[in-house]
């Protein structure tokens, strides 16, 4: 095929044009050859990449970009789980779902962290509340401990405590000895309506105990040199037992 322009060339120039004609000859049947597989796109690498016609959809990085690009988006869909039914408005959601009162309830009640102590020699259950500083007993508690005597109600003048939650507070009480197991702790709490938690752990406790949770293991750990391991106990019969 190249016969005319090699014989009308002189001798030396000839033989350059044979060998750079062979050469080509054998890169374009290479060329051919990689890309006989419709996936060899997939089995080169990115780098030195020949291109294939003129057509940009064609060329092997383009074929490579989009084929990843499927994969990434399928794997975007299958990890955003199944889709909701196009008929399910967001007025129809159930509260929980929109994050309202009684999803905050709900996980309110899920997370607490409830262990057994003891005060005024009777059986007290604490709910551990990293949320708020001061310890916090119920009047009906303190009723029950015997110690309503002890409550120090707030003066007129004086400025009360806010605590979170809504919850108000009516005074406060001292010198409550409480036993964590081996731990014995001295301290104060304030005293609030009846609520749902009759008694409360603080972080002011919390930190003076040197007080690890380990929700791994389900139990407190309290001390240091003397450590002592509080279990958790479960919260509806801590409820049970207080009512």
């Amino acid at each position: 095929m190249f016969c005319s322009g090699v014989l009308a060339a002189p001798g030396g120039k000839e033989a350059e044009l044979r060998e750079a004609a062979s050469l080509r000859q054998q890169r374009r049947m290479k060329q051919a050859g990689r890309f006989l597989h419709k996936d060899s796109a997939d089995l080169l690498p990115l780098d030195g990449l020949k291109k294939l016609g003129s057509s940009k959809d064609t060329q092997p990085h383009s074929v490579l970009q989009r084929r990843l690009m499927e994969t990434n988006l399928s794997k975007v869909r299958g990890s955003r789980g199944p889709r909701a039914p196009r008929s399910e408005t967001p007025g129809k959601l159930h509260p929980t779902q929109l994050g309202g009162p009684c999803s905050a309830d709900q996980e309110e009640e899920e997370e607490l962290i409830v262990v057994s102590c003891q005060c005024a020699g009777k059986e007290l259950r604490a709910v551990v509340d990293t949320g708020s500083r001061f310890n916090l007993i119920s009047s009906a508690c303190l009723r029950r401990l015997g110690l309503s005597e002890q409550l120090e109600a707030f003066g007129s003048d004086e400025e009360r405590v806010v605590l979170p939650r809504g919850v108000r507070a009516l005074g406060r009480v001292a010198g409550l000895v409480l036993a964590l197991g081996a731990v014995s702790a001295e301290c104060a709490a304030l005293v609030v309506e009846d609520s749902e938690k009759p008694f409360s752990l603080g972080l002011q406790t919390l930190k003076s105990l040197k007080c690890i949770i380990n929700m791994e293991k389900q139990h407190l750990v309290l001390g240091q040199a003397d450590r002592a391991e509080i279990p958790f106990v479960e919260g509806d019969a801590a409820a049970g037992d207080e009512r």
